[in-house]
């Protein structure tokens, strides 16, 4: 897979959480991705544990999903790889099932932090995480919390073992997130990208922001090794 044509997180799935309300606005969602260039889309709905067992959140996004499959909206079709956005709580890591909720092609979790303080917890029960399903872990958006981590915050997390650093393309769009991420590159993070798209007005697909950003860059090893699993 190629980086600069994978959107690792998106909420196209069709009426499963925040995202696209039904199957024309996936439609419209995907062939905006494809128009920037996307041919990888990883699947990303929200799942809290709270709020449904594993077994009832797989059944609901493969009912999604085959919505999309069947819908005859699409000559060819980009690659869709099914995952979650799954939100960070304490005592996560002891969920049964967590796994399958993680994207397999790549063995990936996308974890998502609370949009809260920063708490030392956070990491390690992400570490926690990592360590009991032997997955990676990828952590979203990390640019939306530039307004309440400090420094220091950013620092224990940037030092989380093995994990991935995901950027929303929005994050060019906005000169404090573009200092965040600049110095990240240079110093080669493993960064991956996603549009974290919800409809097609105010969340529409923008992963042109990426690649008119990034001309010349160069993805970090571990970033190639998942794409290319």
């Amino acid at each position: 897979m190629n980086f600069f044509e994978t959107d690792f997180h998106c909420h196209i799935l069709p009426g499963i959480d925040d995202g696209a309300e039904n199957i024309n606005e996936s439609v419209n969602m995907i062939k905006m991705q494809m128009a920037q260039g996307i041919q990888n889309i990883v699947a990303t709905p929200h799942y809290r544990k709270h709020e449904m067992s594993v077994e009832q959140f797989l059944k609901r996004r493969d009912a999604a999903y085959k919505m999309i499959l069947e819908c005859g909206a699409f000559e060819k079709m980009p690659e869709i790889m099914l995952a979650a956005e799954i939100a960070l709580e304490h005592n996560l890591c002891d969920m049964e099932g967590i796994g399958m909720l993680g994207n397999p092609r790549m063995n990936t979790l996308l974890i998502e932090l609370p949009y809260d303080r920063y708490h030392k917890w956070m990491s390690e029960e992400i570490e926690e995480i990592a360590y009991k399903t032997k997955m990676q872990i990828i952590i979203a958006h990390l640019d939306r919390y530039v307004d309440i981590f400090s420094s220091s915050d950013y620092n224990d997390i940037l030092n989380i073992p093995d994990a991935i650093f995901q950027f929303n393309s929005s994050a060019f769009g906005r000169l404090k997130t573009k200092k965040l991420i600049k110095p990240l590159i240079k110093d080669d993070y493993p960064i991956v990208f996603g549009t974290d798209c919800h409809n097609t007005s105010f969340r529409k697909p923008n992963f042109d922001l990426v690649t008119k950003s990034l001309k010349n860059y160069e993805p970090n090893y571990n970033v190639l090794k998942i794409l290319n699993r």
